[in-house]
């Protein structure tokens, strides 16, 4: 079996990415059963990052299940649905990341959370929009471009963007320094998994390796199966949870 064979099986793009997730919900749940009262690094946001933790890691566990083994039982991994299934889930992968800083500071400022989700939203649209730009002027230029340089489009556009929130926005909209540190390291880690999938994709593109193929299962692990347990873990962690108890979690 060659590294690309591994990579497109259920194997990795499945079974491997549901490890760890199912693990974290179980110690999760004995977590929450036991400290109950345990804050996070925003006190108020300690019930929000226990939601975002379930919410998201269910997310993540059905998308490598409905783009993959779900679109072939549905007789649809060859038709053009497919490709708006798997969209609608990088969609919501990124989002994610969204929701999370904008909704993480909206709870600071002692703002509801609906206008946070709204922006969340728009900012989701940034890179699909630049990445469908993006390739039109690519194919006016060479013509039919590879398939592959369709998510290396994306893949820098959005590595830009987690670059720019993290040195950028975070900084100018986040005072308090124990947030803002939290918020950088989540938005750091963001850019190392879609960095590493663009390297991948350019050795792909450029040299046809396939040991790339190897190479990007190990963002699919970060981004699958390790983003909420290492956020949640560095929320909750005693250098970055608060330890003041001047201000009353939200429960």
């Amino acid at each position: 079996m060659t590294w690309q064979e591994l990579y497109a099986s259920d194997l990795q793009g499945l079974y491997a990415l549901w490890a760890v997730p199912l693990l974290f919900l179980v110690l999760l749940a004995i977590d929450i059963r036991r400290r109950p009262d345990r804050v996070a690094v925003e006190p108020r946001a300690s019930r929000f990052l226990r939601v975002y933790a379930v919410v998201f890691t269910l997310e993540t566990m059905l998308d490598p299940l409905a783009g993959g083994p779900m679109l072939r039982w549905l007789g649809l991994a060859d038709r053009p649905e497919a490709m708006i299934v798997v969209f609608f889930f990088v969609l919501l992968g990124d989002f994610r990341v969204f929701v999370l800083v904008f909704g993480l500071e909206a709870i600071r400022a002692g703002r509801g959370l609906r206008p946070a989700l709204l922006e969340a939203a728009a900012w989701t649209f940034v890179v699909p929009v630049c990445t469908f730009v993006g390739l039109r002027a690519l194919t006016a230029a060479i013509g039919k471009p590879p398939a592959q340089s369709l998510w290396l489009i994306y893949e820098l556009g959005f590595l830009v963007v987690a670059l720019a929130m993290r040195e950028r926005i975070v900084p100018a909209r986040v005072q308090d320094p124990r947030l803002r540190a939290f918020l950088r390291l989540v938005l750091a880690y963001v850019a190392i998994y879609y960095g590493l999938w663009a390297s991948a994709d350019v050795l792909i593109l450029a040299t046809g390796a396939d040991r790339a193929w190897a190479l990007r299962m190990i963002p699919n692990q970060l981004y699958y199966a390790l983003y909420v347990p290492f956020l949640y873990g560095v929320a909750f962690s005693r250098r970055y949870a608060a330890t003041s108890k001047a201000t009353h979690p939200s429960r």
